[in-house]
C-alpha cells in the first residue's frame, strides 16, 4: 500500500504472489437449504493456484456454507465448482482432492497422533511403506515427531492444530479449506497459530481457502480476500485492493477502521478532481474509485470514506474540520487513537483519528485534515439490494 501507515499485506511482499493459473474456479454457486433459506446467492470467484484466500464476512453471510459446498458436504442448488480445471460440482467429497480443516479440529479420540494423521492414508488404501514415509514427513514438518504416540487428550490447543493440519496436509490435497481454525484460540496463541499456518502454507505451495469472521486476522493472512454479505460477494481482490479500493460502503466500513460520510457529488475539476458537497462542508476527492463516468453521477448523493490513519491533527492538507477532542486510546508500542466530534450546527458526528507519531494531544477544539487522494469515493452502498448505509452497516 502506498501509505506506510496502512496495514501490512503479503500480499505486497516480494517473491509471494500467486502463481498464474487458478486452482479454484465458482460459478453461479447457489445453496437454497429444505426450508428456503438462500445462503449463497450466484456468487462467482477464481482463486490461483498457490494462494492464500480468506472469505470474509459477517455471521450469517454464507462463508461456511460456501466452503461446505465446496468440499461437497453440502449439495449445491446451481452453479459449478471446478478445481485445476475439472469441474467437480457433482464430485463426491472423497473424489474432490481436497482437504479440510474443522475449527474444533475433529480428531480421533482413541488413535494416536500418527495414527490420526495417517488415517486417511489407510482409507485410500495406500500401502504401508508410503503410508508411513508420509506421514514422519508430515511429523516432522509440523514439529510433531515427539508426539507420534500421544493421544488428542494430551495435547495443547496449538498441538491439535498442527495433527489436523498434518491429517489433512498429508493427503497432497490441491486445495485445503479451513473454517474458522484459530476460532476459539486465545489472542496470544492465535498469533503464534497464524505464524504457523504461513509457514505450512510457504513450505507445502499448497492453495489455501480459509473462513473467518476476523476482518484483521484476513489482512495478516492472506493474498487474495473475499468479502461476503448476505450470500453474495460484495468485492474478491488482493488485500491493498480491498482496502485502499472498497467496491461499496459496505466493504469500506467491514475491512478495517473507516469514517463514512455522506454528501453530493457536485463538480468536476480540470485537474480530475471532483468536489463532494455535506452538511458539514465541502470536501476535495479524486475520482479514481468510482466505477461510473464522472458526468453521470454528478448532483448525485455519494458517501465517501477517510481511513483513520490518513486523518491528520493539523490544518495542513486540503480538507478540513473543526472537531472537538472526546477521547484519547493511548496504545503504548502501536498507534494512538484520537475519538473526536464534529463541531458543526446540527451536525452529531463522530470521527476516529490514528496516528503513530502523536507525543501529546491537545484537549478542547481541533482542526483536523487529509488529502483529496484519502478521499475514498463509495458509488454503491452494497452488491445487496435494499442495504440502509446508516442504519444496516454504520449501525446508526
Amino acid at each position: 500500500m502506498s501509505d506506510t501507515n496502512d496495514p501490512l499485506t503479503r500480499s505486497e511482499q516480494p517473491g509471494e504472489s500467486g502463481s498464474s493459473r487458478p486452482m479454484l474456479e465458482v460459478s453461479g454457486l447457489t445453496k437454497i437449504y429444505p426450508d428456503g433459506t438462500l445462503a449463497v446467492d450466484d456468487i462467482d470467484f477464481t482463486v490461483e493456484a498457490g494462494d492464500f484466500c480468506v472469505i470474509i464476512g459477517p455471521s450469517g453471510c454464507g462463508k461456511s456454507t460456501t466452503l461446505h459446498s465446496l468440499v461437497g458436504n453440502l449439495d449445491v442448488t446451481a452453479g459449478a465448482v471446478s478445481l485445476d480445471g475439472v469441474e467437480i460440482t457433482d464430485q463426491p467429497t472423497h473424489n474432490r482432492d481436497i482437504g479440510l480443516v474443522f475449527q474444533d479440529f475433529q480428531l480421533f479420540p482413541h488413535l494416536s497422533v500418527s495414527e490420526n494423521v495417517e488415517y486417511g492414508l489407510s482409507q485410500l488404501g495406500i500401502d504401508d511403506r508410503e503410508k508411513r514415509r508420509r506421514t514422519e514427513r508430515l511429523l516432522k514438518m509440523m514439529q510433531l515427531e515427539g508426539l507420534a504416540d500421544r493421544e488428542p487428550e494430551e495435547l495443547s490447543a496449538g498441538q491439535k492444530q498442527r495433527v489436523a493440519l498434518a491429517r489433512s496436509l498429508v493427503l497432497e490435497p490441491k486445495l485445503l479449506l479451513l473454517d474458522e481454525p484459530l476460532g476459539d484460540m486465545d489472542y496470544k496463541l492465535q498469533k503464534r497459530m497464524e505464524r504457523e499456518l504461513l509457514r505450512v502454507h510457504r513450505e507445502f505451495d499448497t492453495t489455501f481457502v480459509y473462513v473467518t469472521h476476523d476482518q484483521t486476522q484476513a489482512m495478516r493472512l492472506a493474498d487474495q480476500i473475499i468479502v461476503m454479505n448476505d450470500g453474495q460477494v460484495e468485492q474478491s481482490g488482493s488485500v491493498a485492493e480491498i482496502y485502499n479500493s472498497p467496491n461499496t460502503a459496505f466493504v469500506s466500513a467491514f475491512v478495517g477502521d473507516s469514517n463514512t460520510f455522506t454528501g453530493t457529488l457536485e463538480e468536476e475539476h480540470l485537474d480530475g478532481s471532483v468536489t463532494i458537497g455535506t452538511a458539514l462542508g465541502s470536501f476535495e476527492a479524486s475520482p479514481d474509485n468510482l466505477h461510473s463516468p464522472v458526468g453521470g453521477l454528478l448532483g448525485s448523493e455519494m458517501s465517501f470514506s477517510v481511513r483513520p490513519q490518513h486523518m491528520s491533527l493539523s490544518g495542513e492538507y486540503a480538507n478540513t474540520l473543526d472537531c472537538r477532542v472526546k477521547d484519547v486510546l493511548w496504545n503504548p508500542g502501536s498507534s494512538t487513537q484520537v475519538l473526536l466530534e464534529v463541531q458543526a450546527e446540527g451536525v452529531d458526528k463522530e470521527l476516529s483519528l490514528k496516528s503513530w507519531e502523536l507525543a501529546e494531544v491537545p484537549e478542547g477544539n481541533v482542526q483536523v485534515s487529509w488529502k483529496p487522494e484519502h478521499t475514498i469515493l463509495l458509488e454503491r452502498t452494497s452488491v445487496v439490494d435494499g442495504i440502509d448505509l446508516q442504519k444496516d452497516i454504520l449501525g446508526s
